[in-house]
């Protein structure tokens, strides 16, 4: 075969299950770090003792390894950062997948051979960079690929490499339902923090608004989840004050009362541009408190504050001239340091 008999100690089949099969570098990723140890060994030659040892690959699995860098499974990139990502990620727009990496079945390591990548597929470039920019560690590809499912024709798709950390949150993310099928659920140690909500409602979330009345709310799609688990969600958010219920579509609404608390708790500006539209509201919905919430803070009479609005000794704001009264930071003031005046 013309192998060089200086290289044998080198190229052992051990050497070639460690880094071709396990890390799944390419050769010439090998030849590389060879090289910076001062072993010069040339693609081919590391071929020819590959195929010596039958440890080949199919050349779509070499060429999509052929990355100047590689993903190293013995090494995990797991950070409480990345896991806060991955369940926004997985609550929205984003899915996760199995696979097997190929391990000599003469080894010790066949309980390692389990992987998983995130990947996503949607509308915006933008969009899809945000999603996938946590998630660099595992070497992140995004590409534009057409579609008959999107009404431009295409679609931006981003996915990581395979890696143990992902199979893990796979298992985490799909349990087994009673058919037997993993389907994505959340699970109970969902992460809800501004950075995961922010990026479920990026993706699923969207924003109502009616004929510019004061009428309001948003929307989390949860269609995918079972009824249980999106009742568990309507928990989570009212556990860091949003209002919120499940409505008769399996999906999570977020009324007019909870929209400040909603986006005071993931930001009123959006990361990206392509989303602007997401979180056009006026100022007023977060400033102005109703009646019945003055009355109650400042420990006031609901009808003597409604009466004191109707004869004009307390100003208001009104969306129009029949709107239901709200009261602004200003009027609130004004209360404050007039009690006595006016009675209350």
């Amino acid at each position: 075969m013309g192998d060089n008999p200086k290289f044998d100690h080198i190229l052992t089949k051990e050497f070639f299950e460690k880094y071709y099969i396990e890390k799944r570098m390419s050769f010439p990723q090998i030849s590389k770090m060879l090289e910076e140890k001062n072993k010069k060994i040339s693609v081919s030659s590391l071929f020819k003792y590959c195929k010596k040892y039958d440890l080949t690959r199919t050349w779509s699995e070499a060429r999509r390894n052929s990355y100047d860098i590689y993903i190293d499974y013995d090494k995990t990139y797991l950070t409480e950062k990345v896991i806060d990502s991955i369940d926004g990620f997985l609550l929205g727009d984003g899915g996760c997948s199995i696979g097997k990496r190929k391990i000599p079945a003469k080894t010790d390591r066949a309980e390692n051979n389990k992987i998983g990548r995130l990947s996503c597929g949607v509308q915006y470039e933008e969009f899809c960079r945000y999603l996938m920019k946590d998630f660099n560690d595992y070497i992140v590809t995004v590409k534009k690929g057409m579609t008959d499912h999107m009404k431009q024709g295409f679609v931006w798709g981003g996915c990581t490499k395979f890696h143990p950390d992902l199979y893990n949150q796979y298992i985490r993310w799909y349990p087994e339902n009673s058919e037997g099928k993993r389907v994505k659920q959340p699970p109970d140690d969902v992460r809800i923090t501004p950075n995961s909500v922010m990026m479920w409602y990026l993706g699923d979330g969207c924003l109502h608004t009616y004929n510019n009345s004061a009428t309001a709310g948003a929307k989390l799609s949860t269609d995918g989840f079972s009824p249980e688990r999106v009742h568990f969600l309507v928990d989570k958010l009212l556990e860091v004050g949003i209002k919120c219920h499940r409505n008769n579509l399996n999906r999570i609404r977020i009324d007019a009362k909870g929209l400040p608390a909603f986006f005071d708790f993931i930001g009123r500006e959006s990361p990206i541009k392509c989303y602007n539209y997401k979180f056009d509201l006026p100022l007023w919905r977060f400033e102005s408190k109703r009646l019945s919430e003055v009355a109650e803070e400042l420990n006031i009479s609901y009808n003597t504050l409604s009466y004191l609005i109707k004869i004009g000794k307390v100003e208001c704001f009104r969306l129009s001239e029949k709107g239901r009264p709200r009261l602004l930071p200003k009027h609130i003031q004004f209360i404050k340091n007039n009690k006595k005046e006016l009675g209350l």
